[in-house]
């Protein structure tokens, strides 16, 4: 018998095996015209009630102008959001995104044109929605349009997720994997109010495309199936024009080959639509693939030198544990635990679909790899699983009710007294047991779930208000000023994307460029103990940029000759904005920039460390002694003691951002002590390391001790910001 004949006869066996031992009746979901409507019914409330999450948050944003507003602006709750809002403004302007992209990584983008035939193809897809349908340029009309976009993103997100598990059969499942995934938090906190990225509809097209193509495998006839294949194929590449991460498609091409297959067994047919849906989405070429090493490494090489990876102190990318994840997932561990576990029945009991969908649940499981911003595309998946386990015992039990109890046969046992009325007329209740128990089901999930009623869930923008009002004041005071040079900002990642929206000005780097070797230099200028590194480092960087990196790098000291040969002499007017924002972020600040990159190794202040934080603490006086009473250790301010010990340097006292009082103390090597006095009664008290205390942002943000030489301060809006522009 021939290898083929070995195989045929195998796969005859196992789907007889199947069809024999799992595929009871209880399991086959009704198709009544009941069970089509109430599962439309259950869609409708799944479509509506993801477009209403979003609405009521955008109503709150409104009612609470502000904090959520920027002059008559929404504001943002992703780092993200000013890279697609900036792109959507320079296309509705020149029908490109060039003159954006000309201003990121100043000053290496100059001369940048990706786009100079001003195709639309080659730029992104949400950008050029937002500058579409926004009826003009400016920031108020592209923000507010952007915002107008989430509820119909959110439902059209729903209403591809019940069309697949739909077409897979169940469309009562799939609603509920509808609801529950799109208002689990997981994939809320992605597409809530503010979050203008594409995550608004990267389920969407995800879960589109794999309803088609799981309905390209399954449709009898050939003309279907070549529609079908056509329809998922193009929707692939939109997906791609969308999110351009390619390698979603060899998912797609898996399921639609797989389910084909198993489906019709037809090899010819199979190849043929395979061969239709690559031709149409257009990404196979690339052989998309995902950067592993941007995301495992510790350290990342540039030449000769070695900088840490950024990605290693972004909060997103952090690995949660896994009852966490079920948290974001489901509300709960245990509804979680249930879902994965049905889930994993029900591809037993439904092999084909089951196995082709099943890998979906493993997005949730790459958290380990690529932190937890890919969960949210398991949500769905895995409410499905709590729906159709659901259902699915209810099922059951019916069945094995009527079985057991059935009076019709003298072989089964007899129903005790109080069962039998309940018996007689079940029957008659059956119809109607699974749908009003999927109504149930419905209420309880959406009850259950981050709704605007028992559960509601309000994201905080991404900046304060008063740091993007800087911003987007701070282009206009620069126009004013007589023959100003090209500027450019200079601040943390974070900020690069809304502050060139907001300004109109180059930045040096942003969350597109944080694993470059100007996010070290920035950390290193930040964290500089002399104001003159600083300084010289940031005009390093925005004369020469990287390609000045890249020729100071060959010869060891060559960049820390440039460094200290620094004249103060530039061409570009750098603007050094320090924000209230950055203090929680020195932590990774101060790992990124306290490390020597010519021998890729941390530059640590104490074994093991080189981490710097600032503590906030609470004091109280000891009426009755002569401490200060702070975090529950006694400090002695007369004599730099805390706790009898001698570990205070230096304490210092400021109003409004300027230094009123200082003491030193005799110790060498200590802590510091920082009381700010911020006004209307609040009193800010910190414990930081020395090193921390001489580093540049704390003498420029904290204490207002700028160095003439090297920084002038044009914009003092203390305790939220202040802006010097670096002399030269």
């Amino acid at each position: 018998m021939s290898f083929t004949a070995k195989f045929a006869a195998l796969d005859r066996h196992c789907r007889e095996f199947h069809q024999t031992h799992f595929t009871p009746s209880w399991l086959r979901p009704e198709k009544t015209r009941l069970y089509i409507y109430l599962a439309l019914v259950m869609a409708i409330i799944a479509i509506t009630a993801n477009g209403h999450m979003r609405s009521w948050q955008f109503d709150r944003w409104q009612a609470e102008q502000d904090i959520y507003f920027v002059a008559d602006m929404p504001s943002v709750s992703t780092t993200d959001a000013g890279f697609f809002l900036a792109t959507a403004k320079a296309i509705k302007t020149d029908k490109t995104s060039d003159a954006f992209h000309q201003k990121r990584l100043f000053p290496n983008n100059h001369d940048y044109q990706e786009n100079p035939d001003k195709r639309l193809t080659t730029e992104q897809l949400l950008p050029i929605l937002i500058a579409y349908f926004a009826p003009d340029a400016s920031n108020k009309a592209l923000l507010d349009t952007a915002h107008a976009m989430l509820p119909i993103t959110a439902m059209i997100t729903a209403l591809a997720i019940i069309c697949a598990f739909g077409i897979a059969g169940f469309w009562w499942e799939g609603a509920i994997a509808a609801l529950g995934g799109g208002l689990s938090l997981s994939y809320l906190s992605r597409s809530a109010v503010g979050r203008i990225d594409t995550d608004q509809l990267n389920l969407a097209f995800f879960y589109g495309v794999t309803a088609l193509a799981v309905l390209a495998g399954r449709v009898r006839g050939w003309r279907a199936a070549i529609l079908t294949s056509l329809c998922a194929g193009a929707l692939n590449w939109l997906f791609s024009w969308w999110y351009s991460k390619d390698i979603f498609s060899w998912f797609f091409l898996g399921v639609l080959v797989w389910v084909g297959l198993m489906t019709h067994r037809d090899l010819k047919r199979t190849g043929v639509q395979a061969v239709i849906f690559i031709l149409l989405s257009g990404t196979f070429m690339s052989m998309g693939g995902v950067d592993l090493d941007s995301f495992t490494n510790l350290n990342l090489q540039f030449g000769t030198l070695v900088f840490p990876n950024t990605f290693q102190t972004i909060t997103e990318l952090n690995v949660i544990p896994f009852t966490d994840l079920l948290r974001g997932i489901t509300y709960d561990p245990v509804i979680g635990a249930f879902g994965i576990i049905s889930l994993l029945i029900w591809v037993i009991f439904n092999p084909v679909i089951g196995l082709a969908m099943l890998p979906i649940l493993g997005l949730g499981i790459l958290n380990f790899i690529f932190g937890n911003r890919v969960v949210f595309f398991a949500a769905p998946i895995v409410w499905f699983g709590v729906a159709w386990g659901i259902f699915t015992l209810i099922r059951f039990t019916k069945s094995w009710l009527v079985g057991r109890y059935d009076t019709a046969s003298p072989a089964m046992q007899t129903p005790p007294y109080l069962l039998r009325i309940p018996i007689m007329v079940m029957p008659t209740l059956m119809p109607v047991v699974m749908p009003v128990s999927a109504l149930i089901i419905t209420i309880l999930v959406y009850l259950n779930s981050y709704n605007p009623f028992t559960r509601p869930y309000l994201p905080a923008p991404s900046f304060s208000r008063e740091v993007l009002t800087g911003f987007n004041q701070l282009s206009s005071s620069i126009a004013s000023r007589p023959n100003p040079k090209p500027a450019v900002i200079a601040s943390w990642w974070d900020y690069g994307y809304m502050a060139t929206f907001l300004s109109d000005m180059p930045s040096l780097h942003d969350g597109g460029t944080q694993t470059s070797p100007v996010t070290h230099y920035v950390a290193r200028a930040l964290i500089a103990d002399s104001q003159a590194e600083t300084a010289a480092i940031l005009t390093f960087l925005a004369e020469d940029g990287m390609v000045g990196l890249q020729a100071n790098i060959t010869t060891k000291g060559t960049l820390e000759a440039r460094f200290a040969s620094f004249t103060g002499a530039g061409n570009t007017d750098i603007y050094l904005v320090l924000t209230h924002q950055m203090v929680p972020w020195m932590g990774a600040i101060s790992q990124l920039g306290m490390w020597d990159a010519e021998n890729g190794k941390p530059v640590n202040i104490r074994p093991g460390d080189n981490t710097l934080a600032y503590q906030n603490i609470r004091c109280n006086a000891d009426n009755a002694s002569p401490y200060l009473i702070c975090a529950g250790r006694q400090f002695d301010l007369t004599r730099g003691t805390i706790n009898q010990n001698p570990l205070m340097r230096h304490m210092i006292e400021t109003r409004g951002g300027k230094i009123v009082a200082r003491r030193d103390y005799a110790h060498k090597q200590g802590l510091v002590m920082q009381a700010h006095d911020l006004g209307e009664m609040t009193i800010q008290t910190q414990i930081l390391h020395s090193r921390l205390y001489r580093s540049s942002f704390n003498q420029l943000f904290y204490l207002g001790t700028a160095n003439p030489d090297y920084f002038s301060l044009i914009d003092d809006n203390f305790p939220f910001y202040r802006i010097y522009k670096v002399k030269n």
